[in-house]
């Protein structure tokens, strides 16, 4: 009889909690820099309605860096074509995401709509940068000779 909660982690499985852990630190610290740069310059733009669009848009980053972390975690111990195949559908599936946040602020009165237009175009490319470069660097075997 074993004990399944004693079973140890094998290299792959610890490589991708390393790519993971770093994938997390590297989205807070987007998300902090969206939400902090966003809300400062939409306040000295465009008053209390800037600051609201900033945070929309560090609002956003922090959903889109979420859907990310979620699809790893989940997708750790399948192949990493399943997960470039989830990794994709989420980025579908954050495209969709922002289509609706534009179409359902075009119309607020309690944020200034260039900021946070800006602000959201720079949460999506940062969050696409941030997860390419995590992803690319992290170093992840094909075959993990400890797996049973």
């Amino acid at each position: 009889m074993t004990d399944e909660s004693a079973r140890q982690e094998t290299y792959v499985q610890a490589a991708w909690t390393r790519v993971w852990r770093t994938m997390l630190v590297r989205g807070i610290i987007l998300v902090v820099a969206v939400a902090v740069l966003g809300m400062g310059v939409g306040y000295l733009v465009a008053g209390t309605e800037g600051r609201n669009g900033g945070a929309v848009g560090g609002g956003l980053a922090a959903v889109f860096i979420i859907i990310t972390l979620v699809i790893m975690y989940v997708g750790r111990n399948m192949g990493l074509t399943a997960i470039a195949g989830f990794l994709g559908m989420g980025f579908l599936f954050k495209a969709f995401i922002f289509m609706i946040v534009i179409w359902r602020l075009k119309d607020a009165t309690w944020l200034d709509g260039t900021v946070a237009f800006f602000t959201i175009v720079v949460a999506v490319i940062g969050s696409s940068l941030v997860e390419a470069l995590t992803v690319v660097k992290g170093r992840v075997p094909y075959v993990d000779p400890d797996a049973k």
